[in-house]
């Protein structure tokens, strides 16, 4: 709806927190300010800018990026109250088309990462409190699949969960709400790194602390059984390469569950 943008505006910003720099395996968005990252804000200015630059970033101009790069992109003000917040701040954090073509698989119509008349449409056939449950579970298992997820789990599900609950809120009283957004903790910092990087393999989570001391042990097998030859060491060997496939997996969906 119209009015919520300048509803909540102001609480995202709290949420996305201010200047930030973290590592690329940790925050792919790369230097970020009021989580208006250096890509986004040269493409808006139509030049590159300087790290600098996105540290100086006015809160005022953070706002018509929101409202231009993201609310309009998944027409926020034709989006009912409450659902128009949990699939804006899913696009700020992991981009429109993504926000709104998981919207749009919830609903059952064309994916096209496009807002346009036939998801509008859906959108009245379906309970608005079930399409913001629906789409914070999967914006929360998309998460799950990145490669920095490790390091913004904890932030990221207090995101999510909280954007859910304010959003359930704004369906039910708008007029209410607006007093509990006001007043409410912002999400920590960790919550604001984009997810948008790529997702997890089972080979890359061997190269986790928990993966690395478990290949220890299985190299450490495998010598032991290459000390011998014949047939009956090559089957041991065997095995033990198809259990570390086995538990590469096992470790992803586990890390992912968590």
């Amino acid at each position: 709806m119209q009015d919520t943008f300048q509803l909540i505006v102001s609480d995202l910003l709290e949420s996305e927190g201010g200047f930030a720099h973290r590592s690329r395996k940790a925050d792919p968005g790369g230097p970020t300010n009021f989580g208006i990252t250096q890509r986004t804000l040269s493409a808006w200015r139509g030049q590159s800018v300087s790290v600098q630059e996105v540290r100086s970033l006015e809160r005022a101009e953070a706002v018509d990026i929101f409202r231009a790069q993201y609310w309009d992109a998944v027409k926020g003000d034709k989006m009912p109250s409450g659902l128009d917040y949990a699939l804006f701040d899913f696009a700020v954090n992991s981009g429109p088309a993504r926000a709104v073509k998981t919207l749009q698989s919830i609903l059952g119509v064309a994916v096209d990462g496009l807002a346009g008349v036939e998801t509008l449409g859906a959108l009245k056939t379906h309970n608005l409190g079930d399409l913001v449950s629906k789409l914070s579970a999967e914006r929360l298992r998309f998460m799950k699949r990145l490669k920095n997820w490790p390091y913004n789990k904890n932030g990221w599900t207090r995101r999510v969960r909280d954007v859910q609950q304010r959003s359930l809120e704004l369906i039910k009283s708008p007029a209410s709400a607006v007093q509990t957004l006001r007043v409410r903790d912002s999400v920590v910092p960790d919550g604001a790194a984009k997810a948008r990087g790529e997702e997890t393999s089972a080979m890359s989570t061997w190269w986790t602390p928990e993966g690395v001391s478990k290949a220890g042990v299985l190299i450490s097998g495998m010598s032991g059984m290459l000390a011998g030859s014949g047939p009956l060491q090559w089957a041991f060997v065997f095995a033990l390469v198809v259990a570390a496939g086995i538990g590469g997996y096992l470790m992803l969906q586990k890390e992912r569950m968590a």
